[in-house]
């Protein structure tokens, strides 16, 4: 019993300090600068564009949304609440090449669910992979029915 409480204590402890925060790429300052270059005597600064990635959620279950940025290997989550008929922003995404794995969980039961490309009638999960979401038309997650 008491190695079984060990064992448990550790795995516990490993998932909570290696488990990131909401705070990772996914949710950077849209007016990060990202290069400052001198040039001569004035100074330029180059902003790197955001995308903010959108989702609606028509059902009376919530979503659990997690990326993946498989190009930097940051990870980020987000819960999309239920009856969010009007499109939120869960967070932003830089608008880079870089490439995206995508997984969305019902916390009840089935509906249709649209990512990007990808979509799925009547299932309680959808995972994407390699996805490129840096165009705002891109970086849209729809759940109804």
């Amino acid at each position: 019993m008491k190695r079984t409480l060990t064992a448990l204590t550790a795995l516990l402890l490993t998932v909570v300090l290696l488990s990131p925060s909401n705070n990772s790429f996914a949710k950077s300052n849209k007016n990060t600068p990202l290069k400052t270059t001198i040039n001569s005597e004035t100074k330029v600064k180059k902003i790197q564009a955001q995308i903010p990635l959108m989702a609606t959620n028509s059902t009376i279950d919530g979503v659990y949304v997690q990326l993946w940025n498989t190009t930097s290997g940051g990870y980020v989550s987000y819960y999309l609440p239920p009856n969010t008929n009007n499109p939120i922003a869960l967070g932003y995404l830089p608008a880079n090449n870089d490439i995206y794995n995508v997984s969305l969980s019902s916390t009840g039961g089935a509906h249709d669910m649209w990512i990007y490309w990808e979509h799925k009638t009547k299932v309680t999960g959808l995972v994407a992979n390699g996805m490129a979401l840096a165009c705002p038309s891109c970086a849209q997650i729809k759940i109804f029915n």
